[in-house]
């Protein structure tokens, strides 16, 4: 649908003009356009979620949508069975092999849409390190990767130099990359607002930095995957030019599976090589989706080091006696975990990467390892949302199905009224199959344990419930 034509910097057009060429004038076509809606369904959780909808054609699970539904007003939704994302970043997923058993490290990872889809892909023998390095943006990440079911995966909070303990482990590191925004323009009026040459200067300096400390964590022959949503070559070609620049003895250009009919426009990068590195732009007049750059390369050999742990340990295996208290909330046997201790707080992690956790814990901010299955009081556990969500809960503990108004109440916080015979104590409460969260039915009332910060603020309005419900 054709829109009002908006406003865009000089600057950037005339810069767009150039790279484009005769694209341009439908290159501002599309910018004036709806942008399309597109989700990500949790294979897990959703798997059978908007079946009747076209799939995205670079990713199994990625779904366009005729229209946008109410996210807010989903319980679906807030559960996490699927993630509204925009097509063009799920595009960097066809470079990695998921077969193996990987160690990812996904550096500028909020608000989660790159790290959901890696966990959905990989091995459960594998594992992903999901990085924020601005400190309030990684609530967001934490409750999405909560919410997702991602129990083999770190939340972190550090910047990339943090990291350098850790050179040479991973077998892929993500780097999207803070940037100036412009692949954002159609659905973002403050990216349009706060573009200026000298933020894009800004930008490019931090990108290089970054990149620089994340191609020392890339493992022999591992993938670094550099990408971003804006359009200059600034932040772009010039960085991957850069770093083949200084490292160029170790790097080698890694082509993307490209069909011809996802509209990539590709270009050529200078490497010094034979083989030129090629990076990759989604361009929203010829793909659907915003705008994005990308790029792969191929560590050839590392820097050689290993992780080490010292001596005092913050991460410790469960007694007998404390695995038997987690057993009554959780299941070892669903993924082949193990009981550990991270603090007072129990959780399920891979015992291959017990050694990793602990060096993780002591070098780095740890917002999530694994999944965290309570806090240990006096010998008593209290349960904590991450297991309620991740689908490794014991299945004994008794589940209560809610209807629609009733699952809203419950992410809204709102008292629930359950009947006389359900089961006291610890109860999880599900909708569409899908486990919401903790709840402890006391008889005479029900104490819900939905976090706080995740309540639903906004009531659903009347026409909404009528058009679901029927009242």
């Amino acid at each position: 649908m054709q829109e009002e034509e908006r406003y865009f910097p000089k600057d950037f057009l005339e810069m767009m003009q150039n790279r484009l060429g005769n694209e341009f004038d439908a290159f501002v076509r599309a910018l004036n356009e709806t942008p399309p809606t597109s989700i990500r369904i949790n294979p897990v959780k959703g798997a059978n979620l908007f079946s009747d909808s076209a799939q995205i054609p670079w990713c199994k699970y990625g779904r366009f949508l005729n229209e946008r539904p109410s996210y807010v007003w989903d319980p679906m939704y807030h559960a996490g069975a699927y993630y509204s994302q925009e097509a063009s970043s799920m595009l960097f997923a066809n470079a990695i092999d998921f077969s193996k058993d990987l160690k990812v490290l996904d550096l500028c990872a909020a608000p989660g849409g790159k790290s959901s889809l890696v966990q959905s892909m990989m091995t459960k023998n594998s594992v992903l390190v999901s990085n924020e390095m601005v400190g309030k943006r990684v609530n967001i990440l934490y409750e999405n990767l909560v919410k997702w079911g991602a129990q083999n995966a770190v939340v972190t909070c550090n910047r990339s130099t943090d990291f350098l303990p850790f050179q040479g482990l991973f077998d892929v590191v993500l780097v999207d990359a803070p940037c100036s925004g412009e692949g954002m323009f159609r659905k973002d009026e403050e990216a349009v607002n706060q573009w200026n040459d000298g933020l894009v200067r800004q930008c490019s300096a931090i990108q290089k930095t970054i990149l620089d400390d994340a191609i020392r964590l890339v493992s022999e022959n591992g993938l670094l995957i550099y990408s971003t949503c804006t359009f200059e070559a600034a932040e772009n070609e010039e960085n991957i030019a850069q770093l083949y620049q200084k490292y160029g003895d170790i790097l080698e250009p890694v082509d993307l599976p490209n069909d011809p009919s996802w509209g990539l426009f590709d270009v050529e990068i200078n490497t010094g090589k034979t083989k030129n590195q090629k990076g990759y732009y989604c361009f929203p007049h010829r793909v659907k989706g915003e705008g994005l750059f990308l790029s792969v390369m191929r560590v050839k050999a590392s820097v050689k080091g290993k992780f080490t742990t010292k001596n005092q340990s913050v991460i410790r295996k469960a007694s007998a006696k404390e695995k038997e208290i987690a057993k009554a909330f959780s299941d070892t046997s669903i993924y082949g975990t193990d009981v550990f201790f991270h603090g007072d707080k129990a959780f399920l992690g891979n015992p291959i990467y017990a050694e990793l956790y602990t060096a993780l814990a002591q070098n780095l901010y740890l917002r999530k390892v694994g999944t965290t299955i309570g806090q240990l009081k006096n010998n008593m556990l209290i349960p904590d949302p991450e297991i309620a969500l991740s689908g490794e809960a014991n299945p004994d503990i008794p589940r209560v199905a809610l209807n629609l108004k009733e699952a809203l109440d419950f992410q809204q916080r709102k008292n629930i009224v359950l009947p006389p015979e359900t089961s006291k104590g610890w109860i999880i409460f599900t909708y569409g199959s899908v486990e919401l969260g903790w709840a402890k039915n006391l008889g005479n009332r029900v104490n819900t344990h939905y976090p706080s910060e995740w309540r639903i603020r906004k009531e659903p309005t009347k026409e909404f419930l009528e058009s679901k419900l029927g009242f």
